[in-house]
């Protein structure tokens, strides 16, 4: 088949974040024999090389502060798009202010729009969102448990896949004679219960390692105060931080040798507001795709996805769990024969979603 007789799908992602859910989507479409044309900001393509093998276009998109300017970038790429013959966009990050002009502006085109969407509460309240629905038919969220807490507005389809294909991925088989547990991101009080890391990591009686795999701004006033009591406690000798953009390389040596992930949120903390009630954590999605269990707090033990893959603790326990090093093993060979965390499965899903009426 040729390139022009091949159906183009475009992803779009406005956004500066949200890399690790392109990947699954690219391999899934470009496995599938899609022509798949990518459009981001230089700085996505850049840090993922990888991409390069499943895209076979690029469009590099640069914001200003103008509106003017912004708005004339979007009529160039909804332009671009009819060159391209491009039969579906999938918005990798399916909110905001130029996802909602661009659906505007593609109000009567006749490309169908498919969203992403990282955070529930855009289906409740949203008035940006619910313009963007004027195009946007059909939403995919990541997470099953997020589903059901969701009504969708009339019309609108949902559903769910799990973006858990990595580059370079490997079977974690850790031998460590220390614990290495690993904190997915960078130090942030918004997303991690950093006091409470430091309550619970200050009373452990064992030797444990901990990473925080990402970058952790040593400028950000979080970072400075966390490194703080990281010190007035002891810890700085058992916890590592990165300060700077984290690489796939980097990525993946620190999973192969990871016992767990946890995942830092903590009922009734700023991390809680984030994560498992609108939207679910990036750690739950490298857990599953590496297969590695992760070691969250109690008071989540009714989310049914993580069940079989997660080993709970609470403050008062959390070194006695740690201390059963057994139980990681067992969870870990649950993961790796769960078909729920198969990445073809889940690139399945995504499949028919993509190309369901």
């Amino acid at each position: 088949m040729s390139v022009q007789e091949k159906e183009s799908i475009a992803l779009v992602e406005f956004a500066g974040s949200h890399d690790e859910c392109l990947y699954s989507q690219l391999y899934a479409l470009s496995n599938l024999g899609k022509r798949v044309i990518l459009i981001c900001n230089p700085e996505i393509r850049e840090r993922n090389p990888h991409f390069e093998n499943f895209v076979e276009e690029f469009i590099s998109v640069s914001f200003s502060k103008s509106k003017f300017k912004n708005n004339r970038i979007l009529r160039g790429l909804l332009k671009r798009l009819n060159q391209e013959n491009v039969s579906k966009v999938v918005l990798n990050t399916a909110q905001g202010g130029r996802v909602r002009n661009l659906c505007l502006m593609s109000l009567f085109s006749r490309i169908e729009f498919i969203g992403i969407i990282h955070t529930t509460r855009k289906f409740k309240g949203s008035f940006t969102q619910k313009i963007i629905n004027w195009k946007v038919k059909k939403y995919l969220l990541l997470s099953n448990h997020l589903t059901s807490t969701v009504v969708p507005p009339k019309g609108i389809t949902i559903d769910y896949f799990y973006p858990i294909r990595y580059q370079g991925q490997i079977k974690s088989t850790p031998s460590n004679s220390t614990l290495e547990i690993t904190i997915i991101g960078g130090v942030e009080n918004r997303r991690k219960d950093l006091s409470g890391f430091i309550k619970i990591a200050s009373k452990l009686e064992q030797d444990v390692n901990f990473t925080f795999l990402g970058k952790s701004d040593p400028a950000h006033v979080d970072v400075q105060e966390f490194q703080e009591a990281l010190a007035k406690n002891k810890l700085t000798a058992c916890v590592k931080t990165f300060d700077h953009f984290v690489s796939q390389a980097e990525f993946n040596t620190q999973l192969l040798k990871t016992d767990a992930i946890l995942p830092l949120v903590h009922p009734n903390t700023q991390s809680a507001d984030q994560y498992f009630k609108n939207q679910i954590s990036g750690a739950m999605s490298v857990a599953f795709g590496y297969k590695i269990p992760m070691l969250i707090h109690e008071y989540y033990s009714q989310i049914e996805e993580m069940k079989g893959m997660s080993v709970y603790y609470n403050p008062s326990n959390f070194g006695h769990r740690l201390s059963q090093k057994k139980q990681f093993e067992t969870t870990r060979k649950n993961m790796e024969k769960n078909p729920l965390i198969d990445v073809d499965v889940q690139e399945e899903r995504y499949l028919n979603f993509i190309f369901s009426d």
